[in-house]
């Protein structure tokens, strides 16, 4: 009591105390704000930057429980995610070159614990216009379509189980391969989260499945009887390299929990036929985009990818006042732009976009 009684003393009897309490609560108020809006946005290493001056301030001001130590924790932990992310995208480290052909570059990488190999993707789209890499973001964002797109059909539904943010998500997979018919159907609980990377030109999506039973944003269901709950995991890199380059980069490692099914003949299949006929899709539905269920989302939601469009109005506007075609070379991890391929008699000159061969 007499050690409350002193702190009450301390901190309530003199002014300039008082004052600077209330200032550093104001700031602490103001930084949330901040960090709730950058965190909204998908700026997360805006939003890193701020939860480190909230960690500091909360270090100064122990009692201050306005201060959200788990969102602050979390934006920690996916900043540093992300860092790693952007290095295993755009370095050779530990990946091993499968395949590339036509335009398209496949490695693998072994992981510890796992006999299922993690698998990248890499290709570029040249004759770029800025409402294509919308249009290509878009295939990512309007979740409940994936299925009309992802390659192999083996997706049958995608249910959002939460919105929370501008491109943050829960959502239910449903996942069949009607090739195997005596196989149970699977599902995964899937965090997807997207970020703005303005240092890049680029927006990057990570999709990871949970297999804890409790989420702070939705209820998580169970899986049905006899529905088998899969672990997968997959990040999708689109960045603007020049007025008229798109780089998509992917890197997947889907554990469908076959246990009848040799993990080399599984490791084969992802590292061969999938990545090039998920490329191939991404390119046909670019090209038949008008009219399609994306197109009319995109009208729905207007706003929501006019912001998208406009951030590469303005890089593209940048670009014009230095003079430059692009900045690639300084992009930084690894950035290069291929060599447009020459026109050929087999290949039309409409297509919007076309993969590099």
């Amino acid at each position: 009591m007499v050690r409350a009684e002193a702190k009450r003393k301390k901190t309530h009897g003199n002014p300039s105390n008082t004052a600077d309490e209330t200032s550093k609560t104001s700031r602490v108020s103001d930084l949330t704000a901040e960090l709730n809006e950058h965190v909204f946005q998908g700026r997360i290493f805006d939003a890193r930057v701020t939860a480190l001056k909230l960690k500091s301030l909360r270090n100064e001001q122990r009692d201050a429980a306005e201060v959200d130590v788990e969102l602050i924790s979390e934006v920690l932990d996916q900043a540093d995610h992300v860092d790693q992310l952007l290095h295993d995208l755009h370095s050779d480290d530990g990946w091993t070159l499968a395949k590339e052909s036509k335009g398209v570059t496949v490695h693998y990488r072994r992981e510890a614990g796992t006999s299922i190999h993690t698998i990248r993707a890499q290709t570029q789209f040249h004759n770029f216009e800025p409402k294509d890499f919308t249009k290509l973001c878009s295939l990512f964002v309007e979740t409940e379509c994936m299925p009309k797109w992802f390659p192999g059909g083996v997706m049958k539904k995608a249910d959002v189980l939460s919105w929370h943010s501008k491109y943050s998500k829960v959502i239910q997979l449903h996942i069949s391969l009607d090739l195997l018919p005596f196989l149970s159907s699977r599902d995964a609980i899937v965090y997807g989260n997207g970020y703005h990377l303005p240092a890049q030109n680029a927006f990057l999506i990570r999709s990871k499945s949970t297999q804890e039973d409790t989420c702070r944003y939705c209820e998580i269901p169970k899986a049905a009887k006899g529905i088998v709950r899969m672990d997968t995991e997959s990040i999708f890199f689109v960045q603007l390299l020049q007025k008229d380059v798109i780089s998509f980069k992917m890197i997947g490692r889907d554990d469908l929990k076959l246990k009848y099914i040799p993990a080399p003949l599984l490791n084969h299949i992802s590292q061969g036929h999938l990545p090039y006929e998920l490329m191939r899709t991404v390119k046909r539905t670019i090209k038949n985009f008008e009219g399609s269920v994306w197109d009319k989302k995109m009208k729905e939601r207007v706003d929501y990818y006019k912001e998208i469009e406009d951030k590469v109005h303005v890089q593209l506007e940048k670009w014009d006042k230095e003079g430059t075609n692009g900045a690639s070379d300084r992009l930084g991890y690894g950035a290069k732009v291929s060599k447009k391929p020459e026109p050929s008699a087999k290949r039309s000159k409409s297509i919007l976009l076309s993969v590099v061969v």
